[in-house]
């Protein structure tokens, strides 16, 4: 251990390798933490929602993420939070993520973690697209 000490100290190039050592420890890390990863179908009443409704992630009432449904289906990606910021700019292990579509509420994820979960959004309400075209069109001048 002495030998290794006195070669750190005398050799700007061991210290360089500890440098580079404690960043890929420090990268490694945190690569684990980066992005929660949403996806799933979207029904309202059993039925696809239609191309281009919007879902939306909150945490703690605050949008961290935003998608369309495309063929009945959605994914989207939440950033992480920064811990070395005070300010919260994404998820942290185990927060309780709500989804909503076009602002009415869908689903509830429980415990956000790194990587992918299939979360499908089933609603029992959603505005105007329970009517037919004509219902729509009448709704409209109402």
């Amino acid at each position: 251990m002495r030998g290794v000490i006195k070669i750190l100290r005398k050799s700007w190039m061991g210290w360089f390798i500890i440098f580079c050592l404690a960043l890929s420890i420090n990268a490694f890390g945190q690569s684990a933490n980066t992005v929660c990863q949403l996806s799933g179908k979207v029904t309202y009443k059993g039925n696809p929602v239609p191309d281009a409704c919007r879902v939306i992630a909150y945490i703690q009432g605050v949008k961290y993420a935003e998608t369309e449904v495309k063929n009945g289906i959605y994914s989207l990606s939440i950033p992480a939070d920064d811990p070395s910021t005070l300010a919260k700019e994404g998820w942290v292990e185990g927060d309780n993520v709500s989804l909503k579509v076009e602002g009415y509420s869908g689903a509830t994820f429980s415990k956000a973690a790194p990587g992918s979960s299939k979360v499908d959004i089933n609603l029992t309400t959603m505005g105007v697209l329970n009517l037919t075209t004509w219902g729509k069109i009448k709704a409209l001048f109402k």
